[in-house]
């Protein structure tokens, strides 16, 4: 692993202790300004550049020239905007229509994790960079909390009817499995992404296994699991 998935992996702990005490998601329903339509025209354009310039203001700048619009359309310092874009259309683009077909709520989470996967696979060799971006002090919390959003669609898209505090827990969990499916995908050079595959079939299960052991335990016990970022320790990967 090089020196960046290093750093990515270390620092990815502050967003796994942002996703155990972020606690709600607002959802907003808004039709789009003539100003967010062309920057959504821009955004979308600057994907198609991003495997070679990055996830960086130099592509956005390319995709508003290309399209016509001045450089600086859409005012940024770094990749940050695009990245946004990128996690809230890739949120709205995570579905299947034949979830139904799936037996149980854990078989719809792992397929509707390789759908999302999927979408983040063609910028998969410049991902590390946007994940170190997302890191930054000033970023990571409305990272956590986008990760942390995606994981809330997943569950509720799974049909699934956890009480409140094992909820919260499991949001918390799906969300760490996905993050780290993620960079693990970025190191992956399996063919279609095999390892990859496995890796997150086998991260659910654990997730399945521990859910089940956490049944059988006293609620107090549940209620320290949640309280367990906040006193600093770290749990190995």
């Amino acid at each position: 692993m090089n020196s960046a998935m290093r750093r990515c992996g270390h620092q990815a702990l502050g967003i796994r202790r942002a996703l155990y005490t972020t606690n709600q998601t607002i959802t907003k329903t808004f039709q789009p300004t003539d100003e967010q339509k062309v920057r959504g025209l821009i955004f979308n354009h600057a994907l198609t550049k991003v495997n070679q310039l990055g996830w960086t203001k130099e592509a956005i700048e390319q995709a508003s020239t290309d399209l016509n619009y001045p450089p600086t359309t859409v005012l940024a310092y770094n990749g940050m905007p695009l990245i946004k874009h990128f996690m809230f259309d890739a949120l709205n683009k995570t579905s299947i229509d034949q979830l139904h077909e799936f037996d149980t709520p854990i078989d719809r989470i792992r397929c509707l994790c390789r759908v999302r996967l999927r979408q983040t696979q063609p910028y998969i060799r410049h991902w590390h960079d946007a994940f170190l971006q997302m890191m930054e002090p000033k970023y990571e919390l409305a990272a956590a909390s986008w990760f942390f959003t995606l994981a809330t669609r997943m569950w509720e898209m799974s049909g699934d009817q956890s009480l409140q505090i094992d909820w919260d827990r499991k949001r918390a969990v799906l969300a760490d499995v996905y993050v780290a499916t993620e960079l693990y995908m970025c190191e992956d050079t399996s063919a279609d992404f095999g390892d990859t595959w496995k890796y997150l079939d086998e991260a659910i299960e654990h997730m399945e296994d521990n859910a089940r052991g956490m049944n059988r335990t006293p609620d107090l016990r549940l209620c320290d699991v949640g309280n367990e970022p906040a006193s600093g320790g770290h749990s190995s990967e």
